[in-house]
């Protein structure tokens, strides 16, 4: 993660979202990813999150307070992460949440930190890519590849917190609206 410290605890994340019409050729052809289980609290900023290694050898378990300032761009966020053991995210996660699992890959694009996310269960067939950097000039500077289809990161509709809570129909009809709006460009 590219991040900057704002105050004692939080960090500047500066990040993009682009929606994708596909999976990018050879992402599956490494082992790397995550499967990654994300629970968000209502009515808070907190998202409680699992990540377990798509080779099974690892997790991590964090709460995560992300928020965005008046005075802030829909591409930086404010993020604070604290890592808990397993006993105590078992602790968190009997609280009421609604729930997002996706899968995450990193993608090769060179001096940029880039990551594909395939998301399951009602989410199927969502494809996004985020790419992460220092300032968000660097966004408009880059070349993207073709299999790119929009930057969502000023549409809501793609946030973690709204993508959990929506109701499934709200979901399809969204995503559907979205990808047809792209091919009548």
């Amino acid at each position: 993660m590219t991040s900057q410290h704002i105050g004692k605890y939080a960090c500047l994340e500066v990040e993009s979202r682009h929606l994708l019409n596909r999976i990018p050729d050879g992402l599956f052809d490494s082992p790397r990813g995550w499967l990654i289980t994300d629970r968000y609290f209502p009515n808070t900023r907190l998202r409680l999150r699992h990540m377990q290694s798509l080779s099974g050898e690892e997790q991590i378990y964090k709460l995560t307070q992300k928020f965005h300032s008046e005075t802030q761009n829909a591409y930086e966020t404010t993020i604070t992460n604290m890592y808990l053991t397993k006993a105590e995210y078992n602790h968190f996660e009997t609280l009421q949440a609604v729930i997002l699992r996706k899968k995450r890959y990193p993608y090769p694009l060179p001096g940029i930190s880039l990551s594909i996310d395939i998301f399951e269960g009602r989410h199927q067939g969502l494809i996004l890519a985020e790419l992460e950097v220092e300032h968000k000039a660097e966004i408009h500077e880059l070349v993207l590849p073709a299999f790119f289809l929009k930057d969502v990161t000023n549409d809501p509709f793609f946030t973690g917190g709204n993508l959990a809570a929506m109701p499934d129909e709200e979901f399809r009809q969204g995503l559907s609206q979205r990808l047809l709006d792209h091919e009548n460009l």
